[in-house]
């Protein structure tokens, strides 16, 4: 059985993207889309119901149903071929999302803003939902494009860390028939613990950027081995990760970057990388889990 695509939708601007996201997804992976709304709020006006059980529940899942048709029907018009299933949840939507992703291929949640960052800032719910979520999680952010390019960030300084980003932003690419940029930043260490001469020589700058450049070819070998067919641009910046990979978003249809699962098995923890994206970033980003 595929594992199925599942997106979290509500009554925001912010839904069509997050479902053309995951329509998109899902058909790349021939995979069924499940599409879930959760109701945990009374509406403002109650009335009873007709078949006389509890009205509150009644009216509270009556006001989800509008919601999911519109997603459906839009589903339907623009992925005709794909097979959708919705749910509508009681209970808070961030618990509800993650357990019904248990067994997704991904999640992918709607961008949320509030007041006059709108732009800027994620909603509390797709924050909660991430650090409770197993499974790939995709936060569409940024504006609806087409650019044929995929980011990936990798930190080559962690040994442990990058197989499970490389793994799907390669497959990624594969499915897209995207281009593939694999950026890697690190900090001049003679910022903030300059040797007793100053800050360090331009030589020995040049020399820490090939060492880095270096060890990310070699990170990369096995996988551009196993996906010839995949242009692989290599970058290595001095500065700010965040501040670089923002910038690469703009031109790129998905931003890549690690998140560690918990050892309780409760979710994702987020570093202040990561963090930096999901409120900042110009495209959808996506939160893969590394152990």
């Amino acid at each position: 059985m595929i594992a199925p695509v599942v997106v979290g939708i509500d009554d925001m601007d912010q839904s069509p993207h997050a479902l053309e996201l995951a329509g998109i997804e899902a058909e790349l992976r021939d995979a069924p889309l499940w599409v879930a709304h959760a109701y945990h709020r009374v509406p403002p006006v109650v009335t009873a119901a007709a078949d006389g059980s509890a009205p509150t529940a009644h009216a509270a899942l009556e006001s989800t149903a509008e919601p999911l048709a519109t997603a459906l029907k839009q589903l339907h018009a623009d992925h005709p071929r794909l097979q959708v299933r919705s749910y509508a949840m009681s209970g808070p939507a961030a618990a509800g999302l993650a357990a019904l992703a248990e067994e997704a291929e991904l999640l992918v949640l709607g961008h949320r803003g509030r007041g006059g960052f709108a732009g800027m800032l994620l909603g509390s719910v797709a924050l909660r939902t991430v650090a409770h979520a197993r499974c790939l999680v995709v936060v569409a952010r940024g504006a609806r494009r087409a650019m044929k390019r995929v980011v990936v960030g990798i930190d080559v300084d962690d040994a442990t860390a990058g197989r499970a980003q490389l793994a799907f932003a390669f497959e990624e690419a594969v499915l897209r028939g995207a281009e593939l940029v694999v950026l890697h930043t690190w900090e001049d260490p003679g910022a903030f613990y300059p040797d007793p001469t100053g800050d360090y020589t331009r030589d020995h700058l040049a020399t820490l950027d090939d060492d880095h450049r270096q060890r990310l070819h070699a990170a990369l070998k096995p996988w551009r081995a196993a996906n010839p067919d995949v242009a692989v641009d290599v970058r290595v910046e001095g500065g700010s990760a965040a501040r670089h990979l923002v910038e690469a978003s703009s031109h790129a249809d998905l931003l890549i970057v690690g998140g560690r699962l918990r050892r309780d098995g409760d979710g994702m923890r987020l570093g202040a990388l990561a963090y930096s994206l999901l409120h900042h970033a110009r495209s959808p980003v996506v939160i893969v889990p590394e152990r």
